[in-house]
């Protein structure tokens, strides 16, 4: 199995980076690529710019953790995949979120590392000019 982890720190309160990520429906706000999702339950379908629909099944998904896993089902071939996004406070203005998946075959990690790292760059700019707004 293949892990990969990036990380981030954003000059903002975990609280306002988990409201965004901790959101299954949000993710087109700050996951480059995406159109529109739909939740259904534990089940979400996410679809590219390209079209294709990526299925995913909702793992886990604590406030009290900061802590959101979900399952990629379809239609890539993945034979085990597991994405998690934690939230972790550094201090009251500042977190790290830190974004790991296992998955199989070890080659999609390779594209999933790369989305992963434009996500987590999009979700920092993004959370820190709403801050840069609401301070001027």
């Amino acid at each position: 199995m293949a892990t990969i982890r990036r990380e981030v720190f954003i000059d903002r309160p975990a609280e306002a980076a988990w409201a965004l990520v901790g959101d299954p429906a949000a993710v087109t706000t700050w996951f480059p690529h995406m159109t529109s999702v739909v939740v259904d339950g534990d089940d979400r379908t996410i679809v590219l710019e390209s079209g294709v629909p990526l299925l995913e099944k909702i793992v886990t998904q604590r406030d009290d953790l900061r802590r959101f896993q979900y399952r990629l089902t379809g239609p890539l071939p993945v034979e085990s995949h597991l994405g998690t996004i934690d939230v972790i406070a550094d201090g009251d203005r500042r977190c790290l979120v830190v974004y790991s998946t296992d998955v199989v075959p070890h080659a999609l990690a390779f594209v999933l590392d790369g989305a992963v790292g434009e996500a987590l760059a999009h979700l920092k700019t993004l959370l820190e000019s709403d801050r840069a707004t609401e301070a001027g």
